[in-house]
């Protein structure tokens, strides 16, 4: 039976939020140890979380702890292309090949969002809910780096059809599987695509030509008390961007003067902070001390 081949590009460029021109994705999310605790605890006491490093001929400020906090990951772990509310409509190098389109029409069982903070009777229409346990202490690890989704695959000519609402002509539909990672109201959400289907199949990915420049920015850290975050700590040198740009941070503070709104920021455990706003940094390390 003959075939065709399908490939799926994709890339976000979020440089305009500010952000990255090729934006990836990996998240992590599991349990702080006792262990680990403590360890976090002494390295905050002791001034010593972060230390100098070196990459090249550029030297930084970076957190063996905080990079290894993306091996915790015992309830969930994914890498592909980051986006916001499921846009998945950029390709600008053209590397698609123009025989498919995306079904986004109804629930999606390839889709999941992934909560924290829940009820009991949670559900999502779109598609299913994960949700992270409560109990103890959980932390979310997010770090962006250069990835520009690329998945591909050989299906059989017959396997095309119509859909009037999309095109006239013989396409493959396919689905895309993109989570939903969902802080609650007051911190937002964002999403990462991770594969495609086709017909139940999954593409596969070609990492090798996802790579871009093999860039690995940042990571950040978020520490959930009874799932709601409590702490927010970061790995960066220089002024957040999307997903976790200032702009877009506005937590409850529980221990920051509210603003008019009732608001206020969550001060980032980060090196930019430390030398950009020492009280700060000062008083988001005392808060975390006291919850630990």
């Amino acid at each position: 039976m003959e075939k065709e081949k399908v490939v799926v590009a994709r890339n976000f460029d979020s440089s305009s939020y500010p952000g990255i021109q090729n934006h990836g994705v990996e998240v992590s999310i599991g349990c702080l140890t006792g262990d680990k605790t403590e360890l976090l605890k002494s390295l905050l006491q002791n001034e010593s979380l972060f230390k100098e490093m070196s990459y090249g001929f550029n030297s930084f400020q970076g957190s063996s702890f905080l990079n290894e906090l993306m091996d915790v990951n015992e309830h969930y772990h994914k890498q592909g292309m980051i986006t916001y509310e499921s846009e998945l409509n950029e390709d600008s190098e053209e590397l698609s090949t123009d025989n498919w389109n995306i079904n986004d029409y109804g629930a999606n069982n390839k889709a999941t969002k992934v909560v924290f903070d829940w009820k009991e009777d949670e559900e999502w229409d779109r598609g299913n809910i994960l949700k992270i346990p409560k109990e103890g202490l959980s932390v979310v690890s997010v770090r962006s780096e250069s990835l520009y989704f690329y998945a591909e695959g050989d299906f059989p000519i017959d396997k095309k059809s119509i859909n009037e609402d999309y095109s006239n002509d013989l396409r493959f539909y396919v689905q895309p599987g993109i989570d939903t990672i969902w802080f609650g109201s007051d911190f937002g959400d964002f999403n990462i695509l991770h594969s495609v289907y086709f017909d139940g199949e999954e593409l596969d990915r070609n990492f090798e030509k996802e790579e871009c420049s093999g860039d690995i920015f940042y990571s950040t850290h978020l520490l959930l008390q009874d799932g709601i975050i409590v702490a927010w700590l970061a790995t960066n040198n220089n002024p957040h961007f999307f997903p976790f740009g200032e702009e877009a941070i506005r937590l409850r503070s529980f221990y920051n003067a509210a603003d008019e709104e009732g608001r206020s920021s969550l001060p980032c455990i980060s090196p930019y902070t430390r030398v950009n706003d020492p009280e700060a940094y000062e008083a988001a390390v005392k808060s975390l001390l006291e919850k630990l």
